[in-house]
């Protein structure tokens, strides 16, 4: 199956898998420490979520640069709890016919960078495949990029998502598209 089997239609939220003749629904989770999956929700940020950020996490979500008016920001949280759980932006790149993940980072008690014991594991593969879907929505076919901020993020997005690098330039330059993008989008979607 190819993304040319997959059609959003926006008025109903669902995906159609041309394919198999079944109609999907996004259903994002992430894993607990025990392996059960906890249901999620993304949704656009709010400055609560923002307020949050000023202690803890490794970036201020108010600074000037998170709140440029071209970035769309969204929110992860605990479909059950609403605990938020992560913040991702991203810059509709209508030019280069694309969505860039500009940052997106996990609450300081799931972090890798932060703590060696996360509470919740994917929420940045939740988030890359929130972004395809928003790709998709937008007509880019689920292509999306994004930079890795050091080699270890750049290896692991490419053996783990399919990422490949697409600039001689900047090799933290990468790309999720294609079969890579299908695969991750598809994980998360479900039959209702």
């Amino acid at each position: 199956m190819n993304f040319k089997n997959i059609c959003f239609l926006a008025a109903d939220m669902v995906y159609y898998i041309y394919k198999r003749g079944a109609r999907m629904y996004p259903d994002y989770y992430v894993i607990s420490p025990v392996g059960d999956r906890i249901p999620v929700t993304m949704r656009e940020a709010q400055k609560d979520d923002y307020e949050q950020t000023t202690y803890g996490w490794q970036s201020n979500w108010n600074s000037s640069y998170m709140q440029q008016p071209q970035l769309k920001k969204y929110a992860m949280e605990a479909t059950e709890t609403h605990e938020l759980l992560g913040l991702c932006a991203f810059h509709d790149m209508l030019e280069s016919v694309l969505l860039f993940v500009t940052y997106m980072e996990s609450e300081p008690g799931s972090n890798p960078n932060i703590t060696k014991h996360r509470a919740y594991s994917g929420i940045g593969a939740a988030m890359l495949a929130f972004a395809i879907q928003l790709s998709i929505d937008n007509g880019y076919g689920g292509t999306i990029a994004l930079k890795a901020k050091t080699s270890e993020l750049r290896e692991h997005y490419m053996r783990c998502y399919g990422a490949i690098p697409f600039s001689h330039y900047d090799p933290f330059l990468l790309l999720i598209d294609g079969e890579a993008a299908q695969n991750l989008f598809v994980k998360y979607l479900k039959e209702r």
